[in-house]
């Protein structure tokens, strides 16, 4: 009658036997590749293994693709969205430059006769042609190297003429300059538009590839073969010195 210990402890010979049928069969397997319709079948599943597994792998090298290529197409939509609002505003600018210029026209059409050029007027052209550029300047109307050419006599400011005329000249160069501005405005909100255009033709492209990726794995997976250890490798030591 067999006792508790003996139920619930497996003999030694019953352990030895169990690891040498596991290795008599690994040995039965080998011995059995070595017939030609044995073998072509387990290269055959050697090879839809390594398919299956470059499948698995390439799945995954696309899924990381595809996803930084989402990211990159979303920061280029926001890029694009930024550039069209830049355009907008800047084309907003000149229209208001442009308008100004308008009025400025039409009011040194009626200014007053000149007054008598003297040395006073003079510096006193000067000084008023001074102060609207330089409040032109702070207001970001025009850029500060005209401050700088004023000052030097340079840049076509001629301080001599009229108030009038000094305005109309004055919101002539404002209304270049804001369109101008709108100009590289739009130069840019047409790269970043076909930049993002690239980069969601890219994402696009990058998500079939996926979706063709991992219909493939899915469909070898089934042909991994599990990982097997070495005959040699299963044999306990002293099975090992045993043989």
């Amino acid at each position: 009658m067999s006792t508790p210990m003996s139920l619930t402890d497996p003999s030694p010979f019953s352990l030895r036997l169990a690891v040498l049928l596991q290795v008599a069969g690994q040995l039965l397997t080998r011995l059995l590749r070595l017939i030609p319709a044995v073998r072509r079948a387990h290269d055959e599943r050697e090879r839809r293994h390594l398919a299956a597994v470059e499948a698995q792998r390439w799945a995954g090298e696309v899924r990381v693709a595809a996803q930084r290529a989402d990211a990159a197409a979303e920061r280029w939509l926001e890029l694009r969205q930024h550039a069209e609002e830049q355009a907008e505003e800047a084309w907003r600018s000149w229209q208001d430059a442009d308008a100004q210029l308008d009025r400025t026209r039409a009011a040194a059409a009626f200014r007053t006769p000149d007054t008598l050029r003297t040395t006073t007027e003079y510096v006193f052209r000067e000084r008023f042609l001074h102060r609207a550029v330089a409040d032109a300047v702070d207001r970001g109307d025009l850029p500060a190297t005209v401050a700088a050419d004023l000052a030097a006599g340079e840049g076509g400011w001629n301080p001599r003429l009229h108030p009038v005329e000094q305005e109309l000249v004055l919101h002539r160069a404002i209304a270049a300059v804001r369109h101008h501005l709108y100009r590289q405005a739009v130069e840019t909100e047409e790269t970043v538009a076909h930049d993002t255009r690239l980069a969601t033709a890219t994402r696009d492209s990058l998500r079939r590839e996926l979706a063709t990726a991992t219909e493939q794995a899915t469909a070898q997976r089934h042909h991994i073969l599990p990982e097997q250890q070495p005959a040699a490798a299963a044999m306990p030591a002293w099975i090992q010195q045993t043989a």
